[in-house]
């Protein structure tokens, strides 16, 4: 089965041509385009060139190979899969579609990392090996020993029959499930812990951003069309209104993951200025009318005074307008400054001094004959080398390959604090022939070397004197 990914402006997919002999105006098609299925990736048809594909969204996920590619698997992460592939097995026959499309393979199954929420592909017309089993069983931290046994036992069973797999899989979920609702129980007896009040307010955070993508564009489904998404719609419901207040304090306590999230805030001060800078021009507009209405109409003494009172009145109160103005907006660019200054990108810096490392062998020397001097040849340089960024002290070290680069902890070796980065963003290889590969795994902003967008999930050789840039982030490979 070939995949291949594609990437817009603001979403990533996984694209797979279907069978030739599909018909994709049929059931299965149909109600896979049409509804959202709890735990399936959101899917669409294209036709492109007389061929059908298979578009599914995969914006801010992973697969579990990239995931965990260099690292093993929690015990718990791995019961928590079991868990998802349960339900997602069971919440199909509420729309009477087999089970046994679900593509159990270990590049077909995302990681979410908004929500961490695990995601399946489903692909009618075949029906595939589970393959996800041999790479759980050789991934999984042997030191959890019932997490491993679990592994085990649906490897083995993973080449026979289809129910008896799904019997295993349901049974290991199950025990999990017991056992994770005896430990609440006990949890609810002696008080909430540390970790399940930083888990509580995670999910509170959480809240507050889907009611601010509510908020932001409608609260309507995207439906995924042809080279983009459609908004269906908003359906309206009674007795969920807030007030303007409550909207805004939601909006601030968001957390939304998009670059482009600020952009509306700072779109309402720049109105507001105009604004002003429309009653300022109104009001010096006002005073030359008053004092220019003396020179064509006739007035008496007293009238021309109270002219001219008005005329400085109104420049009064466009002098004082403007130095508000010009002092709330100096104001503003002050706190900008500070806040992006707040925002540097935090560097993983490493303890070695900036001198580059060569290798400890002999060199070796090349006689010429017949001559008094010689041409000596030193051996070439073996390390990997190191990406250095365009601030003082900041580089990446390369010296322990592979290296993942994004901002979350719990995957990246090197963690780039900053707003373009993707939690995963890219990872770094050893080259075949010296140097280094990088492979970009589907960021948002992308992976650029020398100015050119690397394609997603595909590995691009660096040589020395590159230029890397990750997001905004630039380096230079040496």
């Amino acid at each position: 089965m070939e995949t291949t990914y594609y990437k817009d402006a603001v979403r990533s997919f996984m694209v797979m041509a279907c069978p030739p002999e599909a018909e994709t105006n049929g059931y299965q098609y149909r109600m896979l385009e049409m509804n959202r299925i709890e735990g399936l990736l959101p899917c669409s048809i294209r036709h492109i060139d007389g061929v059908k594909y298979l578009y599914y969204d995969i914006s801010g996920k992973q697969n579990l190979k990239t995931l965990y590619e260099d690292r093993k698997i929690p015990g718990t992460e791995l019961f928590r899969l079991l868990k998802a592939a349960d339900e997602v097995t069971g919440s199909l026959a509420g729309y009477l579609l087999d089970d046994q499309q679900i593509v159990l393979d270990e590049k077909q199954i995302f990681y979410d990392f908004q929500t961490g929420n695990y995601w399946f592909t489903y692909y009618p017309g075949s029906t595939q090996t589970p393959t996800v089993f041999h790479f759980l069983a050789n991934a999984i931290d042997a030191s959890d020993k019932k997490a491993a046994a679990a592994a085990y036992r649906l490897w083995s069973l993973a080449g026979g029959d289809r129910q008896a797999l799904r019997e295993a899989l349901r049974e290991e979920a199950s025990d999990e499930n017991r056992e994770a609702h005896s430990s609440f129980a006990g949890a609810a007896q002696r008080g909430p812990t540390q970790e399940e009040a930083v888990k509580e307010v995670l999910s509170r955070a959480e809240y507050n951003r889907k009611e601010y993508e509510k908020d932001e564009y409608g609260g309507g489904e995207y439906d995924l069309k042809e080279y983009g998404t459609k908004k269906r719609g908003r359906k309206e419901s009674g007795g969920n209104s807030h007030s303007r207040k409550e909207k805004e304090e939601k909006k601030k306590a968001a957390l939304p993951d998009a670059d482009v999230s600020g952009r509306k805030g700072r779109e309402k001060p720049a109105v507001r200025l105009w604004v002003k800078i429309s009653v300022i021009v109104l009001l010096a507009a006002g005073a030359g009318g008053l004092l220019a209405v003396q020179y064509f109409v006739y007035m008496t003494q007293r009238e021309r005074r109270l002219c001219i009172a008005g005329a400085a009145l109104l420049l009064l109160a466009a002098a004082v307008l403007t130095a508000e103005t010009v002092m709330k907006t100096v104001r503003n660019r002050r706190k900008e400054k500070e806040e992006e200054e707040k925002r540097a990108p935090v560097y993983v810096k490493s303890n070695e001094s900036d001198l580059p490392v060569y290798s400890g062998g002999e060199s070796r020397e090349d006689y010429l004959l017949g001559e008094e001097t010689n041409t000596v040849r030193f051996s070439e340089q073996t390390s990997t080398g190191r990406l250095y960024g365009r601030e003082r002290g900041s580089r990446i070290d390369l010296r322990t390959l592979p290296v993942t680069v994004g901002k979350a902890q719990s995957f990246a070796d090197a963690v780039l604090d900053d707003p373009s980065v993707s939690r995963v963003h890219a990872r770094i290889y050893k080259g075949e022939e010296g140097g280094i590969e990088i492979r970009d795994l589907g960021s948002t902003n992308g992976t650029w070397i020398n100015g050119v967008m690397i394609p997603p999930n595909e590995r691009v050789r660096v040589q020395r004197g590159d230029e890397v840039k990750f997001g905004n982030l630039e380096y230079e490979y040496r």
